[in-house]
């Protein structure tokens, strides 16, 4: 039953684990998605922020371009020299990625381009046909063209990404009349990297820029810009499926949307791996309404790990406390369970102890009422008896005197002498085991006489050819014990040792203190008891030799017992019997 509850209960706990697992498991998966969720959201509001910043810094050369066309028509100037005119001005934009500045004073006429050294000579390779097209065009007075970004491939801005603004000039004398164009050659990979370079998102996120085409104008590894985000990344790691942030660029961010979303990179930050990133994006407006096409698309992107890695840590730690707490409430079981177990089965040892008492008891009561009707046997056979037998003893003793010693009826007689002796020590045996003096217990050394007593039987074994050994114990305080009983058993123990031995042998005599008792050990080296009688052996009466009366173990177990003690044996064919006697000190 004990077993079958215990298995039950085990069974619970592991159910209620797995109970607990998979909600913990749910629950992180949940709080992983709410947390993406979130982590991206900041990144689409850094995103956005990029994005303002680019769009107002294209807002304030648009108004800086108005406020110059106005100056320059209400300002008399020699327009022979347009750069004494446009140079100081272009110290004041300077600062905000202008590179150059133009000036073209009628349709036809060739452009003319200044910066800090003064002007420009030869090509620039840049067209700006289209942008002074769009601010002549009559149908949109005082517009400011923003143009794409491109790459010259000649002049002194080749091979970076720039881009034009253009607006026109009014005339001083009519400013109906518009009297030429101001150009503005702007660094757009330098706007791009003054707001998105150096933003981070949580501990390793960054933030990347690219043109209309796809084009890196900003990213965290410099290797990166001016290259296209797709094939540059094809070449730098042609095993990985970039599908997706191929479609995410082309169908999402460089058609102007704003949103979140993810794609699968190799790197990030120096670390080379098959990675999912988080990516939050929105688009900045260089142009504004008048070229919707021209788009930048700025995106922050971080790897999801960092996300989860926190979540992963904070989970640790909840499930770390779920484990301490169901290990408490396990253990608590376990100890309760333990405890339980311990106290019934304390109970069953204790049940069992009380059953032995009983038993012991009960055959003790038997033991004693057996002895009280030997007792009352042997008093009336020492009575009717004992007298008889001293008379013959006596008569055939006087009769055998006066017969001659060579008389075959002498030796009749000597015989009834000697079994008359043996029959009146039958008696006296009985008489002692039925009637015992009760022992005179007094505290003394157990080792002293034991020593004593096995001296004394040494010397009547050696005809015998058997030899005592004594090994006395160490430590052993003062036993309460009647020596002369004590004396008893042991002659008796050590005779019933010598007569298992006919061939010699050698008797063993041990003294020892262990567990509160003083113990006694009588071994031999003789054939062992015999099973059908080991079970017998302190029963009265109960003996394997021809002369024995079968009372000397039945008295040694009464004399053990009167001193609150116990005795046992073990016996063994090939290696003889060990009696045990403990007394408690």
């Amino acid at each position: 039953m004990t077993r079958k509850f215990l298995a039950a209960a085990v069974g619970l706990f592991v159910i209620l684990a797995s109970v607990v697992a998979f909600m913990g498991w749910r629950a992180k998966n949940e709080i992983e998605q709410v947390a993406t969720d979130q982590f991206n959201s900041q990144q689409l509001l850094l995103a956005q922020k990029i994005a303002d910043d680019i769009d107002e810094h294209f807002t304030f050369l648009k108004t800086s371009l108005h406020s110059l066309a106005t100056i320059w028509g209400r300002t008399p100037s020699d327009t022979s020299d347009p750069a004494a005119a446009i140079q100081p001005y272009y110290q004041m934009l300077k600062h905000w990625k202008v590179l150059a500045m133009g000036f073209s004073p009628e349709a036809d006429a060739r452009t003319q381009w200044f910066d800090d050294a003064g002007r420009l000579g030869g090509d620039l390779g840049l067209d700006a046909t289209t942008a002074l097209a769009f601010v002549r065009d009559p149908a949109r007075p005082g517009a400011v063209f923003v143009g794409r970004v491109a790459v010259p491939k000649t002049g002194p801005f080749t091979g970076k990404r720039v881009m034009l603004m253009a607006v026109g000039a009014p005339g001083k004398d009519d400013p109906g009349r518009m009297a030429g164009a101001i150009l503005l050659v702007l660094d757009a990979m330098a706007i791009a990297r003054e707001y998105a370079h150096g933003v981070r998102s949580g501990e390793t996120g960054y933030a990347w820029v690219v043109d209309d085409q796809g084009f890196f104008l900003d990213h965290y590894e410099d290797r990166f810009l001016g290259q296209h985000s797709i094939e540059t990344r094809r070449e730098r790691n042609p095993s990985l499926d970039w599908s997706r942030i191929e479609s995410l660029l082309r169908d999402r961010i460089l058609t102007g949307q704003t949103g979140t979303d993810w794609y699968v990179s190799g790197w990030h930050r120096g670390v080379i791996s098959e990675m999912k990133k988080l990516a939050a994006f929105c688009p900045a407006l260089p142009s504004g309404t008048d070229d919707p096409g021209n788009i930048w698309g700025v995106c922050l992107a971080a790897p999801v790990t960092e996300v989860h890695g926190l979540i992963g840590r904070l989970v640790v730690r909840e499930w770390l406390m779920v484990g301490l707490f169901e290990s408490v409430v396990f253990f608590g079981f376990v100890v309760a369970m333990y405890f339980s177990l311990r106290f019934s089965r304390m109970l069953g040892t204790e049940v069992e102890r009380k059953k032995e008492e009983l038993v012991k008891a009960q055959e003790k009561l038997i033991r004693s009422e057996r002895f009280a009707a030997i007792g009352q046997a042997a008093a009336h056979i020492s009575h009717e008896i004992k007298n008889p037998l001293m008379l013959m003893a006596g008569f055939a003793r006087q009769v055998r005197k006066r017969l001659p010693e060579d008389d075959k009826d002498a030796e009749k007689l000597k015989i009834i002498e000697q079994e008359a002796g043996r029959l009146e020590n039958l008696l006296g045996e009985v008489r002692d085991f039925s009637r015992p003096t009760p022992p005179r217990i007094d505290y003394g050394d157990i080792n002293a006489t034991v020593e004593e007593t096995a001296k004394m039987m040494a010397e009547g074994f050696k005809t015998r050819q058997i030899t005592v050994r004594m090994a006395p114990g160490r430590g052993i305080p003062a036993v309460p014990h009647d020596p002369n009983r004590v004396r008893q058993v042991l002659i008796n123990l050590m005779k019933n040792a010598a007569e298992a031995m006919p061939g010699g042998g050698e008797i063993r005599v041990a003294t020892d203190f262990a567990d509160g008792f003083a113990v006694l050990r009588v071994s031999d080296t003789g054939g062992g008891i015999p099973p059908d009688v080991a079970g017998h052996i302190f029963e009265p009466f109960c003996t394997t030799k021809e002369s024995g009366t079968g009372l000397g173990l039945a008295v040694c177990q009464r004399i053990v017992e009167d001193h609150k003690g116990e005795i046992a044996y073990a016996s063994s064919p090939s290696k003889g019997t060990t009696f045990t006697v403990k007394l408690p000190v």
